[in-house]
């Protein structure tokens, strides 16, 4: 197993064994901007983007080499979850809500094609992507800005599509959920087979509180609420894990597990947390990477929370 993470115009690379981080020699990131896992003939590869531009990085020459490229700057690249060479991308301009926004389905096991994912409207204004599951069957989540019927005014929106092969069509355009949502993501907290939604919402004089909605036949139904969360900003799935990111108030990084407790949940502080979760790489089910300070970290994702530092 390996790890990369930006640092610059570096890319600091590690091969991880079963106690540690092993440094390996750090290569050339100019202009890299996203990492991401992918897939390339059947092989785990390490993807990239500069600009338009889709690469894979070649660990044998230390370079990066060319996919492809698409319409407009690339600022996300999800791998497709079934090992297929392929990847949603997502484009457009910098920032939330980007009026230019793109979603895209690229392959490249038989040449490099791209094709617009039309289900996900450029009135959508997309902002984020990742995957989710209901029933056993996969789903492309969509963070988008717009109005609605329900709330006629442009707010944040979460959109779920089914998704099969590259096609995708709406299953559930959900407007706001209990409270007007900042970011959210799914997993399957419980182990059940069934992905929940975690969101992070604002709450009354714009603090940010957390939330945890269980799918239902249509939709979802909130479980678990809190009230505004000091310093709480974001949040993001690893695996069947959630962590949530945030600040105290002299401006140092907190994060915090969201692990379920009976028949509701919990947080757990992080007693060191990373910088930004970008810095974070997922190694296996229970396990997280990252380089932040100089150095490579492990957290190791369980109900009795550890951290290692090498």
């Amino acid at each position: 197993m390996w790890l990369a993470a930006l640092d610059g115009g570096q890319m600091r690379i590690a091969r991880v064994t079963a106690t540690a981080i092993v440094n390996q020699a750090a290569a050339s990131a100019e202009g890299i901007t996203t990492l991401a896992a992918g897939t390339w003939n059947g092989h785990n590869v390490l993807l990239g983007c500069r600009g338009k531009v889709l690469l894979r990085f070649d660990q044998k020459t230390s370079a990066w080499a060319p996919l492809g490229s698409v319409s407009g700057t690339i600022r996300e690249i999800l791998p497709a979850r079934n090992g297929q060479s392929a990847a949603v991308i997502r484009t457009g301009g910098a920032g939330m809500a980007p009026k230019d926004g793109a979603v895209w389905w690229a392959t490249w096991a038989k040449g490099f094609t791209c094709v617009r994912v039309a289900a996900v409207q450029a009135a959508y204004r997309p902002w984020q992507v990742w995957w989710s599951a209901k029933d056993g069957e996969e789903r492309l989540a969509v963070a988008t800005y717009k109005s609605t019927k329900f709330a006629p005014f442009e707010h944040n929106c979460m959109f779920l599509f089914t998704w099969k092969n590259g096609a995708a069509a709406p299953c559930w355009l959900g407007s706001r959920l209990t409270r007007p949502y900042v970011e959210a993501a799914h997993a399957d907290l419980r182990g059940d087979g069934q992905w929940r939604l975690a969101a992070v919402e604002t709450t009354q004089n714009d603090g940010r509180g957390l939330s945890v909605y269980a799918p239902i036949q249509f939709g979802y139904a909130n479980e678990w609420k809190t009230d505004a969360i000091p310093g709480l900003q974001r949040i993001v799935a690893y695996g069947e894990f959630i962590l949530c990111f945030g600040h105290n108030t002299a401006g140092d990084p907190l994060a915090w597990q969201l692990l379920p407790d009976g028949d509701k949940y919990r947080l757990v502080l992080l007693p060191e947390a990373p910088p930004a979760p970008e810095t974070l790489t997922r190694i296996d089910d229970h396990r997280l990477g990252g380089w932040w300070d100089n150095a490579w970290h492990i957290i190791e994702l369980t109900p009795e929370y550890r951290q290692t530092r090498t």
